[in-house]
């Protein structure tokens, strides 16, 4: 196999909107040496001309308005290396901020995917590189372009199959009405699109074994798929400077409060459990659909609608165990964040999550309220059971962190580049 010259060798890597998994993909391929470049909506360079533009704002509107652009940036990435094209990204912006949801918004992300895959493609046939990586649902026409011009075309497929989603929201629909609203639909040429960018590509990255299995069962090559968890910052996220309280049991949720994520189901546990001495439920996220499907367990938690990024930690530091009984997922971030500080979690496989049953945690099956009630119960009990998961979850923690994926992305290219 030939060896690969990191720096001489040609990376883009492109996504239309703001991406956490994104920043840390391409300013992962930078700090390991490779020619990285990112091509994207808008990227926020906070050492340039719109930063200098902002700081002249007096206090308060500069403080709003920089608190939304730290979305749009990276440290690992240097703005240098940076294309945007904004336009598209910005008329998405505006019809989520109108209040546009459903089939409605899913076509406007789709109709702002397409645009910025054709000037990717675009630019890629005037300027080949050596791989092209894009994710999923806006990289069909680059990785045509990219296997035009040679090169490697990698696709980065960060949630299990579309329709394998699909069928479960369906079915979920049927099992909880209540939660119907909070199910995702699609136009039919989404799906399509998705279709094609799987078998259009050469090589494909998931997080976790769940993707990699929604995947092959529909058709997918497993020899063209490699499995890289992501990682956290382990830093940012890790356990109280002090103990918990003994006096209390809190279990905490944090994403979306949708169906999707298993939210009737963390509810209908903390119902069951109501009885138990000093437990507690705090349910962090925005809601998703009917405020009425909530209204039956109002007394059951409490509820954070929004927390600033920069405070999140302290939610974790502050809990006694994670809960996440989703459906349907990638690898959750927030699986990670809750192991970083230490908590035990109690998930399902379709979470894609690196807990392991029974050593950092529980993992049960999904719509199993039985089993999620028995984990929660075992934990509440055994303060030394929580204690030793505890210290395992940290531990497995630093085992994914985000200088381990870039080391892990890094290393997998250079071995699909070399066996080209």
């Amino acid at each position: 196999m030939a060896e690969i010259v990191r720096a001489a060798t040609r990376v883009v890597v492109h996504h239309p909107g703001s991406n956490h998994l994104a920043y840390n993909l391409v300013g992962g391929l930078q700090a390991e040496g490779y020619d990285a470049w990112f091509d994207t909506g808008f990227f926020y360079d906070p050492a340039g001309a719109l930063a200098r533009l902002v700081g002249a704002l007096p206090d308060g509107p500069r403080a709003r308005i920089e608190r939304e652009l730290k979305r749009r940036t990276n440290a690992l990435v240097d703005p240098r290396r940076v294309h945007a094209w904004p336009w598209a990204e910005l008329a998405y912006v505006a019809a989520a901020r109108a209040g546009i949801g459903g089939r409605r918004l899913a076509a406007v992300v789709g109709w702002r995917n397409a645009i910025m895959d054709r000037r990717v493609a675009r630019a890629l046939r005037s300027r080949p590189p050596a791989a092209v990586i894009g994710h999923d649902g806006s990289a069909l026409h680059a990785a045509r372009a990219a296997r035009e011009v040679g090169a490697l075309a990698v696709l980065n497929q960060v949630i299990g199959h579309v329709e394998h989603g699909l069928a479960l929201e369906h079915q979920e629909a049927a099992l909880a009405p209540q939660f119907a609203e909070s199910m995702a639909t699609l136009p039919a040429w989404i799906i399509e699109r998705h279709r094609a960018e799987l078998a259009g590509t050469d090589t494909v990255i998931v997080p976790s074994d769940y993707v990699r299995d929604t995947l092959t069962a529909r058709g997918v090559p497993s020899g063209k798929i490699a499995v890289i968890p992501y990682g956290v910052d382990v830093e940012r996220f890790r356990p109280p400077a002090a103990p918990r309280p003994r006096d209390r049991f809190r279990m905490l949720f944090v994403g979306h409060l949708s169906q999707r994520k298993g939210i009737g189901y963390v509810l209908e546990a903390a119902r069951r459990l109501k009885g138990l001495p000093g437990l507690e439920l705090v349910l962090v996220g925005r809601k998703i659909g009917a405020d009425a499907a909530f209204a039956p367990y109002a007394d059951l938690f409490r509820y954070v609608s929004a927390v600033p990024f920069h405070e999140v930690h302290a939610l974790f530091q502050d809990a006694d165990v994670f809960v996440y009984p989703s459906l349907h997922e990638g690898s959750a971030f927030v699986t990670y964040e809750a192991l970083a500080s230490g908590l035990p979690v109690v998930t399902t496989p379709n979470a894609g999550s690196v807990v392991r049953d029974g050593v950092e945690g529980y993992v049960v099956p999904i719509r199993d309220v039985e089993a999620l009630c028995a984990r929660l119960e075992a934990l509440h009990r055994d303060p030394e059971l929580r204690a030793r998961m505890s210290e395992a979850a940290r531990a497995r923690a630093l085992d994914f962190t985000w200088a381990a994926y870039r080391r892990r992305i890094a290393a997998q290219l250079d071995a699909w580049l070399a066996a080209r």
